[in-house]
């Protein structure tokens, strides 16, 4: 593996963690106002935070998944070694409005769930519903990042 499969494999992973880790705890502090408003509430939205917070996670599995891939690479049969900035780059840079999205998604509905828990379900199915919706732009990239590594 070359140097230049090295630093995109890096630039994969490590956007994939930082974007994940900074959301992901967003959606925890989320959770965490939503339970001092509404105690009775504690329960369903640690389960409806751990559920957000794993849905979120997925991103940063698909840019490890990337750069292992960038990492086996032989790097003789390379016929464009570009092709590991773009599969970098493809992975890392749209999934940051991916976890935006998410997290917003999951931030307004924890918040919705305080205030009328009433509704509580209906904010969950719509939540999975609309994380997956936001999920199904990252699926497009990382597709778009094999086929750019030709895995």
């Amino acid at each position: 593996m070359n140097t230049l499969g090295f630093l995109w494999a890096g630039l994969a992973v490590g956007l994939g963690g930082i974007g994940a880790g900074f959301w992901e705890a967003m959606i925890a502090a989320s959770a965490m106002n939503a339970i001092l408003r509404n105690p009775d509430l504690k329960g369903k939205l640690m389960t409806f935070m751990i559920l957000f917070i794993a849905l979120d996670e997925t991103v940063a599995i698909y840019g490890l998944i990337v750069a292992l891939q960038i990492l086996w690479i032989d790097a003789t049969s390379m016929t464009n070694p570009h092709m590991l900035i773009a599969a970098g780059l493809a992975v890392g840079l749209p999934w940051i409005a991916v976890w935006i999205g998410e997290w917003r998604v999951a931030k307004t509905s924890v918040e919705n769930m305080w205030k009328n828990p009433e509704l509580s379900s209906t904010f969950m199915v719509l939540t999975i519903l609309g994380m997956a919706l936001v999920e199904s732009a990252a699926i497009y990239w990382l597709v778009v990042a094999f086929d750019l590594i030709g895995a």
